[in-house]
């Protein structure tokens, strides 16, 4: 009898899976037999803003961290040589050089670890 339900709980997962997708939005088609199917559309996401947001997040701790470090005027030296390079490094420049959140980030750290 355990493995009827157990099998009952899988189709029925199945079939409930099935209509939560198709709830979100599906294809009617009709397939080789003559019969009407129903495909849900399939989506995928590209970028959730939740993650561009926890990565922002995190590269600016990092930004942040990295100017406890090396000290501003170090991070400034590291700066300047990237702006000396080529576009790539000068890009990089451009997005590692300190920016308000940095500081505080950096400053705040700096507070809790003195």
């Amino acid at each position: 009898m355990d493995k009827v339900v157990k099998e009952f709980e899988k189709r029925h997962r199945a079939v409930t899976e099935k209509h939560r997708k198709l709830a979100e939005g599906y294809v009617t088609s009709l397939n080789r037999n003559g019969t009407i199917e129903h495909k849900p559309i399939r989506r995928v996401p590209f970028f959730k803003l939740r993650t561009l947001l926890i990565a922002g997040a995190c590269f600016l701790a990092f930004k942040g961290l990295l100017l406890t470090s090396l000290g501003v005027e170090g991070y400034e030296g590291h700066i300047g040589r990237l702006a000396s390079g080529g576009i790539v490094e000068k890009a990089g420049a451009w997005v590692m050089s300190p920016d308000r959140a940095s500081l505080w980030i950096a400053e705040t750290v700096q507070r809790i670890l003195a």
